[in-house]
């Protein structure tokens, strides 16, 4: 009884619930989220619409490129699947960011003469980045709570839509330095992959539906407590709608 009385509170505190934009800033808890997952959206999106709209940049025919660009997606996103539900959305977020920046940094050393060599870089880079993209919706909408889960999201997208405006920008630094522009867009992701390691793991853990769910999680609470509380909760249900005659 004392876990259904529980489940029905915290029903009843979702559906007074206002959240609205400012709790992101207001709360301590989500201004740390909020923070870290702007930095993630940002990098990815920065990076990724940086290297694919210079793709004249690597000596090999754009058409050729631009089919290898949007081959890479698919084990690209395929590998990222098995690492995310195997090791977790956190380590697939930190490899697939750090693994584009490297990519994108070891590219500015190349020779622009090396042509393969440069493609070879970028299309891995790329495959990187579009894992990054496919982890980040995921882990955005587990890490966030139920009351502001989907204003966290649109926030994130707007900081990624921020980061895809800016990117064009850059590549103008090239009139200062050739490599200029991929030293830029390898550093964004590096810096993100750093920041990634600040956030909770949400592999096996259910989705928070209240603050209070998400501090706990923060602190380690440990998970088979919670499974234990939902398995209760299947025989009061049970008993329920026997009562009711169902």
């Amino acid at each position: 009884m004392e876990v259904l009385q529980s489940s029905l509170q915290k029903e009843l505190t979702l559906g007074k619930g206002q959240a609205s934009a400012i709790e992101l800033l207001r709360c301590p808890t989500l201004r740390h989220l909020f923070l870290c997952l702007s930095m993630l959206w940002f990098a990815t999106s920065f990076a990724y619409y940086g290297l694919v709209m210079d793709l004249q940049g690597f000596g090999v025919s754009i058409y050729l490129i631009q089919v290898i660009f949007g081959a890479v997606d698919l084990p690209a996103k395929l590998v990222c699947f098995l690492v995310i539900n195997h090791l977790g959305r956190r380590p697939a977020q930190l490899a697939s960011l750090l693994l584009a920046g490297i990519c994108l940094l070891v590219n500015g050393l190349i020779p622009q003469d090396q042509s393969i060599v440069r493609t070879s870089l970028a299309v891995l880079g790329k495959g990187c980045l579009a894992s990054s993209f496919n982890c980040i919706f995921l882990y955005t909408g587990e890490l966030y709570p139920t009351m502001i889960r989907q204003t966290g999201l649109g926030m994130g997208n707007t900081m990624a839509r921020v980061g895809s405006i800016i990117s064009p920008l850059v590549s103008m630094t090239a009139e200062l330095f050739p490599s200029m522009p991929l030293f830029i867009y390898g550093t964004v992701p590096v810096v993100a992959s750093i920041v990634t390691a600040f956030l909770p793991e949400t592999l096996g853990y259910p989705l928070p539906d209240t603050m209070q769910d998400m501090k706990n999680r923060r602190r380690g609470r440990p998970q088979r407590r919670q499974q234990e509380q939902q398995k209760q909760m299947v025989p009061l249900q049970a008993s329920a709608r026997e009562r009711n005659g169902l």
